[in-house]
């Protein structure tokens, strides 16, 4: 942190100290730093105003606000979805036997770290952001295991062997965002595969692959009508290629049977990327989309999915990418969609029928 940044705390506060709203323009002093680019002294700043608050609640909504702010949005669903957490317990405890070293990357708030802690291995877990690594910190002296998990602020690639007590025995990850590319997991499995891990160590999930079905949805960012008798076509060349359904939304219809378009084991093997599915209507509908969606097999009992389903809750969506022009199709009649990937990128089209 630089002395300027330091100095213009120590100016502001005094400045604030004893005046009405102290607590409310201190969490503006949070934001002001937060904006510097100084996110831990940014969380400093906001948990004295958070704790100087008191009955205020205006103040302490702006503090929490900016605490939000300092972490990805997707953490906490994370860390409150049972049917996640559960699985990954569960898959933990059978993978890890007492005295193992295991190494995870992006711990995110830590909750993975624990379970396998908890199971009997010390780890060495990462996260590249600063405020959501040391929330991991604190969440694991709370629960009373500083002495079995060392939580590291950087990316898993600028780990060294020296970093770790020995070889992980075991390398474990949640890395894989809804299109399952978003956090380029691939590679960095593959450098710890290659530099940190025992030989022969497992990678749990020991799988993830992306299935890809025809859908319907109606959300209104699929295509673009004319309206109020209006030719508003060329809107359509700026729709979305992709965008995240709400997972246990009713109105998601899924039209076809699912087909994997791409899987990872991690053993090694390899897949191309690029490929096409014939994906066939089971009904006479109107086709206005592919849904796909990411699959997770920890191992051979444990398996996230975020197939759609009326009313599921899961942390992870779906995603749908809209046709040009939605497709009616007769029960039967097959639909060619080309699947490719290019580092982060998904891209999904028609490649023709039949």
């Amino acid at each position: 942190m630089s002395d300027d940044i330091e100095q213009m705390i120590t100016t502001f506060r005094a400045g604030l100290r004893g005046k009405p709203n102290y607590a409310y323009n201190l969490a503006g002093l949070a934001e002001v730093v937060a904006h510097k680019k100084v996110p831990l002294r940014a969380l400093e700043v906001a948990r004295e105003a958070l704790a100087a608050a008191g009955d205020d609640p205006r103040a302490a909504t702006r503090a929490r606000r900016l605490m939000a702010g300092l972490i990805p949005g997707y953490h906490v669903p994370m860390m409150n979805d049972a049917r996640r957490n559960e699985t990954w317990d569960r898959a933990l405890r059978r993978a890890i036997r007492p005295g193992m070293h295991v190494l995870e990357i992006g711990t995110g708030a830590g909750m993975l770290a624990l379970m396998a802690a908890r199971a009997g291995a010390t780890v060495t877990t990462c996260d590249t952001q600063p405020v959501v690594a040391q929330l991991a910190r604190e969440l694991v002296v709370r629960n009373g295991l500083a002495e079995r998990i060392t939580v590291l602020t950087r990316s898993s690639r600028e780990l060294q062997p020296a970093d770790l007590p020995r070889p992980a025995d075991l390398l474990f990850c949640d890395i894989f965002g809804d299109n399952l590319f978003d956090f380029e997991p691939l590679p960095l499995i593959a450098d710890a595969q290659a530099r940190l891990l025992a030989s022969g160590a497992p990678v749990l999930p020991r799988a993830v692959s992306l299935q890809v079905a025809l859908g319907w949805s109606p959300d209104l960012r699929n295509t673009v009508r004319d309206t109020c008798g209006f030719d508003l076509s060329p809107m359509r060349d700026f729709v979305s290629a992709a965008h995240i359904l709400r997972i246990g939304d009713p109105d998601i219809r899924l039209l076809s049977q699912p087909q994997q378009a791409f899987r990872f084991d991690f053993t090694g093997s390899s897949q191309r990327g690029e490929i096409e599915l014939g994906l066939q209507a089971e009904q006479d509908c109107e086709v206005n989309g592919a849904i796909y969606w990411i699959k997770l097999e920890l191992d051979d009992e444990n398996v996230l999915e975020a197939r759609p389903e009326p009313g599921l809750r899961f942390f992870s969506s779906p995603s749908f990418a809209p046709f040009a022009v939605p497709q009616t199709l007769k029960a039967g009649d097959a639909v060619r969609i080309g699947v490719a990937h290019r580092g982060k990128v998904l891209e999904t089209w028609i490649a023709g029928h039949g």
